[in-house]
């Protein structure tokens, strides 16, 4: 029988979202409703028992999730700019986004995820008294049982137009076939789409100190009822993409997130190199505007910061 609850790794990602806001300065991605999203009582933990994240593996976790969605975020405002005006937030879980007076008028967020999710985030925001903008659709699909397409056409999407896909902490759970279906479907929409997402590499490509925190990690969502079901080397990976017709691929390695992200800090916060984040361009980008440039870092391994040109 399947399990439609909220996934325990919804609340865990938004806690470490929250204990960003008050453990690390300065913030890599500032977000003012991570606390009030979580709910009191969560906060209050947070708040009362700093010490339990600063161990060294929650300590990574915190890093790569604040900066996976900063440069997901930050992707988002670079599209909008160029006259992108949707939004499709993949596995939205509680992020807060599209609820922080930041949308552009013309803007339209829609956030796919499990019914029962969405049921429980929207609760969340009214309990805690976060206004949900005209701007927000909900599309809600299940990517083992319901098309993308469908649930985002119902929603409103518009597929002619182009758009800006964020797709973090999703892919990891499903099998690698349903990864491929869901980046096809991202291919087929307008030029100038784009997706950011992230994966877990090839375990045969990590270190071995970073192989044995994978493991552990992988081990204690399972335990929880969600296993992970995929993970890619970076290069057959854009191999794929290039086949669906993407034009432009970016690999963001710890070298290149460092670098953006992590420059001149003096606290912990560091990045392993267990996963990788893509932004691949659908089609041409041109037909928005956009200016192509050399990005990018580690296609070809899990630590490599080698330079790897944006391809058109």
């Amino acid at each position: 029988m399947q399990d439609d609850s909220p996934k325990p790794s919804a609340m865990m990602v938004a806690t470490l979202r929250a204990a960003h806001q008050l453990l690390d300065a300065p913030l890599i991605l500032d977000d003012p409703l991570a606390l009030r999203i979580i709910g009191i009582e969560r906060e209050a933990e947070v708040r009362a028992t700093p010490e339990r994240f600063h161990d060294a593996l929650t300590t990574a976790l915190r890093t790569i999730l604040v900066i996976r969605s900063r440069l997901a975020e930050d992707t988002w405002q670079e599209a909008q700019q160029r006259g992108v005006t949707q939004h499709v937030i993949l596995g939205a879980g509680l992020d807060t986004s599209a609820y922080r007076g930041s949308l552009t008028p013309q803007a339209r967020v829609f956030e796919v995820d499990l019914p029962a999710t969405q049921q429980w985030k929207r609760a969340r925001l009214a309990a805690a008294g976060i206004a949900v903008p005209d701007a927000v659709r909900y599309a809600a699909v299940d990517f083992r049982t319901t098309a993308l397409a469908d649930g985002l056409a119902q929603a409103g999407f518009d597929r002619a137009a182009p758009a800006c896909f964020t797709w973090l902490g999703v892919t990891l759970y499903l099998a690698p076939e349903d990864v491929a279906h869901t980046l096809s479907y991202i291919a087929s929409c307008a030029p100038g789409s784009s997706v950011v997402f992230d994966f877990v590499i090839a375990p045969h490509l990590l270190e071995a100190a970073e192989r044995a925190a994978m493991e552990a990690i992988s081990a204690s969502l399972a335990q929880g009822g969600e296993p992970w079901k995929s993970n890619f080397a970076p290069a057959e990976l854009e191999a794929l993409l290039l086949g669906m017709g993407y034009s432009r691929i970016e690999h963001f390695g710890r070298d290149e997130l460092t670098q953006r992200y992590l420059r001149g800090r003096s606290d912990n916060l560091r990045l392993a190199g267990s996963t990788g984040i893509i932004r691949a361009t659908a089609g041409g980008d041109a037909a928005v505007g956009a200016t192509p440039t050399e990005h990018a870092a580690g296609a070809g391994t899990a630590t490599a910061g080698k330079p790897a040109a944006a391809r058109r």
